[in-house]
């Protein structure tokens, strides 16, 4: 499995601790990479080369602080480059625009035929300072974001700063054959209690 985990926006911070909680959940040999978002060609060279020499013992984890939409040269974007090199994308999307920002990052992996592994949602609405208030806004935000651009939600930061996934939808994608390290119950899917951990 390999896996690039980036921001959405410019200027959504969370992909950093996003590859920390994912990490920790997802239970395999990651070799961690932390990725330059301007890299050189001789950068990219080299970051290749360790990916290939890993091939076997470890599962590539990119962490991108920087937004999958950025270009890395004429018409190629960091979307166009997880497709090349067959990264999965786990991506950071922010809540107060989850459902515009998600369609059109949505429609940006299609158009590179990357594979998007899910979104975490992170940010706090200014509505609500109440982790519970937060989980209902979301409980409700999820389905509407799911049906609109196809993609799972995976996990959703409280208000803590703490990354909260969900089992059921990590279940579903190839996380779901590792093993799994959850600890926690977060009510944010309403009639399932334990289905955030």
């Amino acid at each position: 499995m390999k896996v690039m985990v980036a921001d959405t926006w410019p200027g959504i911070p969370g992909a950093t601790a996003v590859a920390d909680a994912w990490q920790q959940v997802v239970q395999r040999p990651w070799g961690r990479l932390s990725v330059d978002p301007n890299p050189s060609e001789a950068q990219l060279k080299a970051l290749w080369q360790q990916i290939s020499e890993w091939a076997g013992e470890k599962d590539p984890l990119l962490v991108l602080p920087g937004s999958v939409a950025d270009p890395l040269g004429p018409g190629q974007t960091w979307a166009d480059l997880a497709h090349a090199w067959g990264l999965s994308l786990l991506l950071t999307l922010q809540r107060e625009a989850a459902l515009s920002q998600g369609a059109a990052f949505a429609a940006l992996l299609r158009q590179a035929r990357a594979r998007g592994l899910g979104w975490v949602l992170v940010g706090s609405l200014t509505e609500t300072g109440d982790p519970q208030a937060l989980a209902e806004l979301d409980a409700a935000l999820i389905p509407r974001l799911e049906a609109q651009v196809g993609m799972p939600v995976l996990g959703r930061m409280a208000l803590d700063g703490q990354i909260l996934w969900d089992t059921d939808a990590l279940s579903l994608c190839d996380a779901g054959k590792t093993i799994f390290n959850l600890a926690g119950a977060d009510p944010a899917r309403s009639g399932s209690q334990t289905r955030w951990k």
